[in-house]
């Protein structure tokens, strides 16, 4: 099993630092964690296909996690999928997805009339919404979805990747949370979010004191996540959803490391990590 970090960024633009993704493969399947902006392009330099991805799997839905989710499901048209896409989410992904395709419906009806492909069954997604907890398969991957805490976002999950006894789990967006801790017991790699400490400063009045509590609130800082991981006795920790997107890397290291135990990877674009 092999995980790509396709966006390791956060609402903040940053040409360096796409919107939060993830691909997760094996020999038979591709599953897709989240489609933040730049997530087609990141596909396509990891020379994937968005024809071939067998599912999408939501953490939440925050517009830097889904902000490019019809650029997806149309340019894998225009890539030649022939199957509908399936995507699994939070309660609110239905009524999401079927706005986002209302919104182009009259565009992408002229392109289905006008340009007479052979199928449109890629524009067709069929949507299935989370339990608070289970199960679901995907070729020769299990994957199991969890509930974590990203209050005031009602509805947040966290996933387990299961392929031939690894283990990968993917935090989403949470604050340190004991139902991350629980299920990502002994992982053979954490991919956690994280909010780097020290990094932001008040500035304006659109970054106020208030603002900048609430943002770290509602994640985990960069002086608690190394306990998380620690608790979890994870062999690797991957830190992503890097907030802010620029920052000291030795800092956080020594930071994270502290209470680890070990060296975190500190997430970039396009990276591949086996599992």
């Amino acid at each position: 099993m092999e995980l790509t970090l396709l966006g390791t960024g956060c609402p903040k633009v940053d040409y360096k630092r796409f919107g939060p993704s993830n691909l997760i493969t094996s020999k038979k399947t591709k599953i897709l964690v989240d489609c933040g902006s730049g997530v087609t392009q990141r596909l396509d330099q990891s020379k994937i296909s968005t024809a071939d991805i067998d599912a999408l799997f939501l953490t939440h839905l925050h517009s830097d996690h889904v902000v490019d989710l019809y650029q997806l499901i149309i340019s894998s048209w225009h890539s030649y999928r022939v199957n509908p896409w399936k995507i699994f989410g939070p309660k609110g992904t239905k009524k999401f997805v079927s706005k986002i395709m209302d919104a182009w419906k009259d565009e992408r009806n002229l392109r289905i009339k006008y340009e007479s492909r052979a199928s449109i069954q890629a524009l067709k997604p069929i949507i299935k919404e989370f339990d608070s907890f289970g199960n679901i398969k995907i070729k020769d991957i299990n994957v199991q979805y969890f509930e974590v805490d990203h209050r005031p976002v009602k509805h947040a999950f966290g996933f387990n990747f299961l392929y031939k006894k690894k283990k990968l789990t993917i935090s989403g967006d949470t604050r340190p949370c004991e139902n991350l801790m629980k299920y990502a017991q002994k992982a053979d790699v954490l991919l956690h979010e994280v909010f780097i400490d020290g990094e932001f400063k008040e500035t304006t009045k659109m970054r106020t004191k208030t603002t900048l509590h609430n943002v770290r609130n509602y994640h985990t800082p960069s002086t608690i996540v190394g306990k998380v991981a620690k608790l979890t006795r994870c062999k690797k920790l991957v830190l992503t959803h890097l907030v802010p997107t620029k920052f000291n890397e030795n800092k956080l290291k020594k930071t994270v490391k502290f209470d680890f135990g070990k060296n975190p990877i500190i997430g970039n674009d396009l990276m591949k990590i086996r599992i």
